[in-house]
């Protein structure tokens, strides 16, 4: 787990993750909190996966996040939720050269050199 410390107070902040399934990410948003007036002593003992408490009035972005648009300009093709086979809308180019190419459509089938059966 990742532990996040503030650069001015030095207290550990909790991080919750946050996943955008149409832009295919997952972002790590950490917790507002206030800084006091001193600097805390650090804190390295193992932690457990915190509970992330949110503020009211204090989680601005994370309603952006959610009320982002489902289907965002440009895209990937393979992230939309529209039905169809997209392996054959664009055609496969290849940087290989034509005589490799050719090599492997002329390849013929080999027989095994040890029976199946074993």
């Amino acid at each position: 787990m990742k532990v996040v410390y503030c650069a001015n107070c030095g207290k550990r902040l909790n991080v919750k993750r946050k996943a955008l399934p149409m832009y295919g990410k997952i972002i790590d948003i950490v917790e507002y909190h206030e800084c006091p007036d001193e600097p805390y002593e650090i804190d390295l003992t193992p932690v457990d996966i915190p509970k992330f408490d949110e503020v009211e009035g204090r989680n601005k972005f994370v309603q952006n996040l959610n009320n982002l648009s489902p289907k965002p300009e440009g895209s990937s093709p393979l992230l939309s939720n529209e039905p169809g086979d997209k392996r054959f809308e664009k055609p496969a180019t290849t940087t290989a050269p034509q005589s490799l190419l050719d090599q492997i459509k002329n390849f013929s089938h080999s027989t095994p050199e040890h029976s199946l059966e074993d």
